[in-house]
């Protein structure tokens, strides 16, 4: 299973994503979309999975703040603000983490990250996957694929068995 996965485009989705996505099964979006036409762009694409950031308005308040799948064997969570590895959110563990989760993905940081974090259900990889959009503190935008082999089972972390490929779209500008 291939996943896309992006944040923060603030309304701005890069060009290049329609090539990159194309053989994705998901796209994961974790928040600050910015614009409907952002999700339009993506469904084209792959089947999209959304939540809502902070900077999403009324016409996202239908979109969930905090969305648990499974995809295939691999349980998800994903959320806007989970904090971040130094300062994670005071209800990591009893919210976002409260369903078992294999794989949390989420955004807000504009900065890229992957690492394991425990959890009451056992170890869950957490990657950030930077900020895609133009819009923000970032200098370089970037977005995620992540490769999780067919069967895939949760035997302690998914860090072993999934492949990550960090995406740089280049830097923030303002004229693409």
């Amino acid at each position: 299973m291939i996943l896309g996965i992006l944040s923060d485009t603030h309304g701005y989705l890069h060009p290049a994503f329609k090539d990159l996505f194309k053989d994705a099964d998901y796209i994961l979006h974790a928040g600050d979309i910015g614009s409907p036409d952002v999700l339009r762009q993506l469904e084209t694409i792959a089947p999209t999975i959304a939540v809502r950031g902070n900077i999403d308005g009324e016409v996202f308040y239908e979109t969930p703040k905090l969305e648990h799948r499974k995809l295939g064997s691999i349980r998800v969570t994903i959320v806007h603000n989970a904090g971040d590895i130094i300062r994670p959110a005071f209800d990591l563990r009893s919210r976002i983490l409260k369903a078992p989760t294999d794989l949390l993905i989420s955004g807000h940081y504009h900065g890229y990250w992957c690492t394991e974090i425990p959890s009451d259900h056992g170890n869950v990889l957490w990657i950030s996957p930077g900020a895609a959009g133009n819009s923000g503190h970032h200098r370089e935008r970037t977005a995620l694929r992540l490769t999780i082999p067919d069967g895939a089972q949760r035997t302690g972390s998914l860090v072993q068995d999934a492949k990550l490929e960090k995406i740089n779209l280049g830097p923030r500008t303002f004229d693409d």
